[in-house]
């Protein structure tokens, strides 16, 4: 007894002079888990559709990122509530994220939700009942709402031509009035995320008079977000400024999202941050070291997850578009339980503003 007593008071001793060596040991200094995603298109989501994802890229996602559209004023084209997809993804053992987005198609053509609509309770009804149907399904999963608001091609809230100064405003109240009424319907299991474009458009580095467009400005707030997000792409070198209006060169994930990701980790340090959509091109680099990089950066950068645009759409996104796998490796040496994750994940991280 006399030496165990003397080796605890030993052991005592050492950790008073060195406490760093009690440090070493705190879970924020274990690597942050990196949950791998994939990113759809279409609806609803399929446990067919997720079977194919996985037995073509040969990994199960983590997370899959799926989008659904508001119906119109008038109350046509009702958006069903999810329940299906949400099912298909969490049965596969994937955790769901929705992009909401307050927009519908009329004769061919996006129309935004008018803010005004949402702010003077045109809506109520469909978010009340979105918000009570979420709370049903009980288990957790993330909205994304309205994402990429720093980018003019959403301008959610307005007509493009509204797309303005004003426009940070009108989104900050959207935010905080659909998380207020999820609140209201007592709606505990949704997560909601922020997650604007890495880069602003306009941007701010080439237009003076777009200062008002920087993503600090849209932030709702640490008590109406949960998630941090952010989008971005490497387009290569396949836009130019004579058919498409900008010219566009190969760009490396770090080089991608440093701004924007600093940015965040500036306004929530505390908050969980995920990369919800990227991808990139073969034009012009080497697409299968990009993706090896981009992981590298994740992890070095502790986000928790990266979501691929697993889609063949304006190019072949998809992460094995040239054959090669060599991202099962990397991807296969960082997986974690994203259910474990995400119900670990607490609503008190919000703050009081």
């Amino acid at each position: 007894m006399a030496l165990r007593g003397y080796r605890f008071l030993s052991y005592l001793f050492i950790m008073l002079l060195f406490p760093s060596l009690l440090r070493a040991a705190e879970p924020h200094d274990v690597p942050a888990p990196l949950l791998f995603g994939v990113a759809l298109d279409g609806f609803p989501i399929t446990e067919e559709r997720l079977r194919n994802v996985e037995d073509h890229i040969g990994l199960s996602p983590g997370i899959v990122v799926f989008f659904l559209q508001w119906p119109s004023t008038d109350g046509q084209g009702a958006a069903p509530f999810p329940r299906e997809s949400l099912d298909a993804i969490w049965n596969m053992g994937a955790i769901p994220c929705l992009t909401w987005e307050p927009m519908y198609h009329k004769t061919g053509e996006e129309v935004m939700v008018p803010f005004d609509a949402i702010l003077n309770g045109d809506y109520d009804p469909y978010i009340l009942g979105f918000a009570k149907k979420s709370a049903m399904w009980e288990k957790p999963f993330m909205i994304r709402f309205a994402h990429e608001m720093n980018v003019e091609r959403y301008h959610w809230g307005t007509k493009k031509e509204g797309y303005g100064p004003e426009s940070p405003d009108i989104y900050k109240r959207m935010f905080r009035y659909i998380v207020t009424m999820f609140q209201k319907a007592d709606t505990q299991n949704v997560l909601w995320v922020f997650c604007p474009n890495a880069e602003s458009v306009p941007n701010t580095s080439y237009d003076p008079r777009a200062y008002w467009n920087r993503v600090e400005n849209y932030y709702p707030g640490d008590k109406y977000v949960d998630v941090l997000g952010i989008d971005g792409y490497n387009w290569g070198t396949t836009q130019t400024k004579a058919k498409h209006g900008w010219e566009s060169q190969w760009k490396e994930f770090a080089a991608i999202f440093r701004p924007a990701w600093e940015k965040l980790r500036q306004l929530a340090p505390d908050k969980p941050i995920f990369v919800f959509e990227t991808a990139s091109v073969d034009q012009c680099g080497d697409k299968g070291l990009w993706i090896k990089n981009a992981f590298e950066t994740a992890r070095a950068w502790k986000l928790n997850g990266l979501v691929w645009f697993q889609v063949k759409k304006e190019y072949d996104w998809r992460i094995n578009s040239g054959g090669g796998v060599s991202y099962r490796g990397i991807l296969e040496a960082t997986a974690c339980s994203p259910h474990q994750w995400i119900k670990g994940l607490r609503h008190d991280q919000r703050r009081t503003d």
